[in-house]
């Protein structure tokens, strides 16, 4: 579980300068729904981490859905599916959320199916 707990943090503190205002992302004029998946996409690691001291299971679960949401964020907003085209900035950032997003989920994944 210490590499999954390491992995959210890792993710977490990734969105951080992803955060429009706060760092890379110049765009403006987003659609309202994209807050809420970013939202989500920042609560699913820190409920993750929470967990993962009492409920591991449960964790590993929430961590691979985090992975996974990560990967399809970040996929979609290199292609410029989400709020049109990403200043290079927000592209390499998007590139490090697919990696980390493909490594927790991945690492979940096997610590999911270690413990059934």
């Amino acid at each position: 579980m210490g590499r999954v707990r390491l992995l959210l943090v890792l993710l977490l503190l990734a969105y951080i300068p992803g955060t429009p205002g706060l760092g890379v992302d110049t765009r403006t004029g987003a659609p309202e729904v994209l807050g809420y998946a970013y939202g989500l996409a920042f609560l699913l690691p820190l409920v993750a981490l929470a967990a993962s001291w009492k409920w591991p299971g449960v964790a590993s679960r929430v961590a691979l859905g985090s992975g996974a949401l990560a990967i399809v964020l970040g996929a979609l907003d290199v292609t410029g599916v989400l709020a049109g085209p990403a200043p290079a900035g927000m592209v390499v950032l998007d590139l490090v959320i697919v990696a980390l997003g493909l490594a927790t989920a991945w690492t979940a994944w096997r610590s999911t199916r270690a413990a059934a």
